[in-house]
């Protein structure tokens, strides 16, 4: 059973059910309104005031200018008083003043005033802004009427002629001052009466929905609530069954569409949960689900792999126990989209499983974890690598000739040298006299040329066993250069009838490499670069081979020759396995593919590029093995 819903927090729901939120919102908003429109309303009635108040000033004032001009001209200051203590009956017009250039009260609303000096009668008028305004109307002749800043009061300062002007101009100033708080207060009253309305009615509105939401829609409401609250607790048969074409009927009909599709989803999980669960028991592949380094789940694959028998065994295990010691923890590590990685597994008696591994993130149980699948490559790397002996052995299978007429050279002139020596030996020995400077010198010089040549021939059966020989994965430091000289060597035959071998040799580091495989690598480049050229014109051909520094942690090595090149449409296919371009019993079809698989397994890269009838190079890019190594130097050689 669910636990009941405190007092509180079932309060809190009710008031924000349908029925009591949406009156609540239209409430809100007509307190909202009514204050915006009492705002909105007030200020346009102010400014109403404010613009009527100073258009009246002006007329008023614009029409006492000249009724008073003609008083003043005419000397009738009584009738010019007479006619300003008029404007006192007024009660919103604080104050009238007439000033002569003296700045001395000639008439006023309050008679009080009269022949008083500004500054006693009224200070206002001596303030900088106030002095300012009365000397611009004398300068221009002109009235200015104007609100206060503060929106209390509408002033007026306008010139008068004091006198003729036969007899000198005297400018007065008419003022005047009329205060308009009484008149916005009443119009302030008028905008909270309408605003109140506006507020009373919006209420009232609100409520007559507040029923209708509380009688017409609470009961329909409240059903799919319960419904609802049915679904969730896992009942998917439940349905509202409401009726009707308004909204709420509709809103019934879609949610029980909703229901009746998460009863089929959910029966379709089910079935697909049993289906991946199949899939993941009988998957050939290993695969081990971990979360923060600890094995959670193995499937029989994975057991089967490591050597256990039962995955409850596994469960609870730290990755690193999964791992040969000294492995990297690569389970750990998202592969890249379509890489994988080789990692060396414990066996359960302690021996090395080789996998292929990809690992991946998905959520298990709710919760992030690492899925690692496995497919044990052993085997496989025990077929690769005997695929890389046989076409070692292929390549020089294909050299046996060349290289017996490059041991057959120096043979002939170590055999002949030797048989000079011992016949000049010989018939010194039985003439019984020393052998004189002459016949000594050319026995040395004899000598020494066997001497040559038998270092020739050492080298040349060193560099037959450097590459034919069975040499562990280690990777480290390998001078490029001693390598491609090995290679060149014994590519030499192959190369000498169809073009010439020309070494261009730039000033490189060390790669990181394993020194068996490079030369595999690039006897195999050389040899095809060899026979991707055609016999008969030795001196209009060439194979370079060059080597530069393309940046501090790369050094490129390139093969170009001069052949026939290769169509576009091969490129794509040149280094997958079993695919050659060579006649019947020439080539396999792997030697390309061994050598993609040995630089890639080296860290390296391989590229290839060519135009039909013009060539072909290819460029193969090794990383540097230390920083601190010391460059290798090479001069440029042609052979």
């Amino acid at each position: 059973m669910k636990a009941p819903v405190p007092a509180q927090r079932a309060g809190w729901h009710r008031l924000l059910s349908m029925r009591v939120l949406v009156p609540l919102l239209l409430l809100a908003y007509a307190c909202f309104f009514g204050i915006y429109t009492l705002h909105r309303d007030m200020a346009h009635r102010e400014q109403q005031v404010e613009e009527h108040v100073r258009e009246d000033i002006t007329l008023r004032m614009t029409h006492l200018q000249g009724t008073l001009e003609y008083l003043l001209r005419t000397g009738q200051l009584e009738a010019v008083r007479e006619e300003l203590a008029e404007l006192g009956s007024n009660p919103d017009l604080t104050v009238g003043l007439i000033l002569d250039d003296q700045r001395t009260v000639l008439a006023s609303t309050r008679l009080a005033l009269i022949g008083h000096p500004v500054w006693e009668a009224w200070p206002e008028l001596i303030r900088p802004e106030a002095l300012v305004r009365m000397k611009a109307a004398r300068v221009r002749m002109s009235g200015d009427v104007r609100v206060s800043e503060d929106g209390s009061r509408v002033e007026g300062y306008y010139p008068l002629q004091l006198n003729p002007e036969s007899q000198g101009a005297r400018v007065g100033i008419l003022y005047l001052q009329h205060d308009l708080s009484q008149l916005k207060a009443a119009q302030r009253y008028r905008a909270e009466r309408s605003a109140l309305r506006s507020s009373l009615l919006l209420v009232l509105i609100a409520g007559l929905l507040g029923l209708f939401f509380h009688f017409a829609l609470g009961r329909r409401v409240r059903r799919l609530e319960a419904v609802a609250r049915q679904l969730a607790a896992g009942e998917l048969h439940a349905r509202a069954g409401l009726r009707g074409v308004d909204e709420v009927g509709t809103l019934g009909r879609a949610f029980d569409e909703m229901a009746e599709r998460l009863s089929q989803d959910q029966e379709a999980l089910l079935r697909s949960e049993a289906s991946f669960r199949t899939l993941i028991e009988r998957s050939p592949d290993a695969i081990f689900v971990h979360r923060e380094r600890t094995l959670l789940f193995a499937n029989p694959a994975a057991v089967t792999l490591l050597g256990h028998a039962r995955e409850e065994e596994l469960r609870g295990l730290a990755v690193e126990e999964l791992l040969m010691p000294g492995e990297q923890d690569p389970l750990a590590e998202t592969s890249l989209p379509g890489s994988a990685r080789e990692v060396r597994f414990r066996h359960r008696g302690g021996q090395q499983v080789l996998g292929e591994v990809v690992t991946f993130s998905i959520p298990f149980d709710g919760q992030p974890a690492v899925v690692s699948i496995a497919r044990d490559i052993t085997e496989r790397k025990q077929v690769q690598e005997k695929l890389r002996t046989t076409d070692r052995m292929v390549s020089l299978g294909t050299l046996a000739a060349g290289v017996a007429h490059e041991l057959n050279n120096p043979i002939s002139y170590v055999l002949s040298n030797l048989r000079f020596a011992v016949d000049e030996l010989g018939e010194a020995g039985e003439a019984g006299k020393p052998l004189s400077d002459e016949q000594a010198q050319e026995v040395q010089q004899a000598l020494r040329e066997a001497l040559e040549g038998g270092e020739r021939m050492r080298n040349i059966v060193h560099d037959l066993r450097s590459f034919s020989r069975r040499e562990d994965e280690h990777l480290g430091p390998v001078d490029i250069h001693a390598v491609l000289d090995s290679c060149a060597s014994l590519a030499r035959t192959a190369i000498r009838h169809r073009a010439q071998l020309v070494k261009e040799y730039g000033e490189v580091p060390r790669v990181l490499a394993n020194e068996s495989r490079l030369g595999q690598l690039f006897l195999n480049l050389l040899v095809n670069a060899g026979q991707a050229i055609p016999e008969g014109d030795a001196k209009g051909h060439s194979v370079r081979v060059t080597t530069a520094r393309v940046d501090a942690g790369w050094v490129v090595v390139s093969v170009r020759d001069t052949g026939v090149g290769i169509p576009p449409e091969n490129l794509q296919r040149l280094f997958k396995p079993f695919f050659t371009t060579k006649p019947v019993g020439v080539g396999t079809g792997l030697g390309l593919s061994i050598c993609h698989g040995i630089v890639t397994a080296m860290g390296g890269r391989i590229e290839v590029s060519s135009e039909v009838g013009k060539g072909t190079t290819f460029r193969v890019y090794m990383p540097v093995a230390e920083k601190g190594e010391q460059a290798t130097r090479g001069a440029k050689t042609t052979g």
